[in-house]
């Protein structure tokens, strides 16, 4: 009994030991980790009182959108973006940013507002630079189209419509509230911009992808150890440097006009639903509008009218929103409907004309037709002044009488006899026992039809 009791002092001594043992290691670890911190803020301050260059604190209370929350960071001594920097000054590369930044003061107040009520940094503004050169109309070898670039098949979570009347990719409107949506969303999941704008290149899922397999979120680590694409690594340097460039043109040497979010078109304007087709030439003489005004604010339209069956935002100067929603109320407007129609095989202009009552003329200023020759396969806007039904071409010049002749000269084929005397080159070839390859002699006479 006497041995168990000296063994119960023992252990409970033992036990004392450790326990002190561990809150002695406790207190210096918790020392240390406040020394640490309080080091590294330290460092920080140090750091930032020594460094140049501009640095904002992100515990700044601003608004995100006036922070350069993508330019805050030292890239003086990062290789990628200064060899971006140093091809972009050069004498051409100005040149061509000061004609990009020029040719952005169409629609970059639009821009400006959209990030600003989205809470992002501005330095978005300068990503069409590298996209689309601020072109709504570019496109690129893989089939991306307009300022911001989307691919056709990209485009569904963003409402953005593509048919037979209009490609909204176009619209820069509709696509920069998609781009802010996207970019944002690629931040908010990635918590980097670094990282949303190569996503924004190669795609989110393609991203986490390549993270997964480095086993590491930065992106800088991610360009220099050879897990992006070539286009990625430098897609995001390269905005960078632009950005650097174009926050300090005085500097740079650029000269280039900034937008005015009180008076800029791209910011100036009032939408009206119509859900019919309407000629923007017709009504901007009804409303007295410059047609080019209502055509800037609209481009996504193919034909410069608005789809049939339908819903439609149409943009106009927003003075003139009440004259045109009345005008559109009003049932003494003309408001022309347009018949798609695809070219077959025999179709001439001058059958779509007889058909569809209208002049040759106007089916060739609408579709922009200097002469009479159409391709099998085109696609023809046929302005519906008459209520017919849609042409079919199959029978049309069954009851063509040929009671014509004509002398064959040098140049004469049935192909471009056929245009001449408006009827199908099978129909001219059959009328004279031919085939429609078939060479025609030098004056030989022809049966052909003649044209009242």
């Amino acid at each position: 009994m006497k041995q168990i009791f000296i063994h119960k002092i023992i252990l409970k001594k033992i036990f004392s030991f450790v326990l002190i043992l561990i809150f002695s290691l406790g207190i210096l670890y918790s020392q240390e980790s406040d020394n640490s911190e309080k080091s590294a803020t330290e460092t920080q301050i140090v750091q930032q009182e020594n460094d140049t260059s501009e640095i904002v604190d992100e515990k700044t209370i601003l608004p995100i959108a006036e922070k350069k929350l993508i330019l805050n960071k030292d890239y003086s001594k990062n290789s990628l973006v200064q060899k971006q920097i140093e091809q972009y000054t050069s004498n051409f590369a100005k040149d061509w940013l000061n004609s990009v930044m020029s040719e952005s003061l169409k629609y970059r107040a639009y821009v400006q507002k959209i990030l600003k009520e989205n809470n992002l940094p501005q330095e978005l503004q300068y990503l069409p630079v590298i996209e689309s050169s601020y072109k709504i109309s570019a496109l690129s070898k893989s089939g991306a189209y307009g300022m911001w670039q989307f691919m056709k098949n990209s485009i569904s979570p963003f409402n953005i419509r593509i048919n037979s009347w209009m490609d909204e990719r176009k619209d820069p409107w509709l696509s920069t509230n998609a781009a802010v949506k996207k970019l944002k969303e690629n931040y908010d999941y990635l918590g980097s911009w670094e990282l949303a704008l190569a996503a924004y290149n190669c795609g989110l899922g393609a991203i986490n992808r390549t993270i997964k397999k480095a086993g590491n979120s930065d992106f800088w680590y991610l360009a220099n150890n050879g897990y992006l694409k070539a286009e990625t690594k430098n897609y995001v340097p390269k905005f960078i440097a632009i950005c650097t460039i174009l926050e300090n043109k005085e500097k740079y040497g650029l000269e280039f006009p900034e937008p005015n979010l009180q008076t800029d078109n791209c910011v100036n304007f009032a939408e009206v639903s119509v859900n019919r087709s309407i000629d923007l030439g017709i009504l901007a003489e009804k409303a007295d509008i410059e047609k080019e005004l209502l055509t800037f604010y609209n481009p996504s339209l193919y034909y410069n009218v608005t789809p049939p069956d339908t819903t439609y935002k149409l943009r106009v100067p927003t003075e003139k929103k009440n004259e045109i929603e009345q005008l559109l109320a009003s049932s003494n407007l003309p408001l022309i409907k347009y018949h798609v129609y695809t070219v077959k095989s025999g179709d001439s202009l001058y059958a779509l004309s007889k058909h569809y009552e209208i002049p040759v003329a106007e089916i060739q200023r609408v579709n922009k037709i200097s002469g009479t020759i159409i391709k099998i396969g085109q696609k023809l806007m046929i302005p519906a002044i008459k209520d017919v039904a849609k042409f079919t071409g199959a029978k049309q010049y069954e009851k063509v009488v040929f009671n014509g002749k004509h002398k064959v000269t040098e140049k004469d084929t049935l192909w471009n006899l056929s245009l001449k005397y408006n009827v199908q080159v099978e129909v001219l070839a059959e009328e004279n026992n031919m085939k429609i390859d078939d060479i025609l002699r030098i004056g030989t006479e022809i049966n052909v039809p003649i044209i009242e």
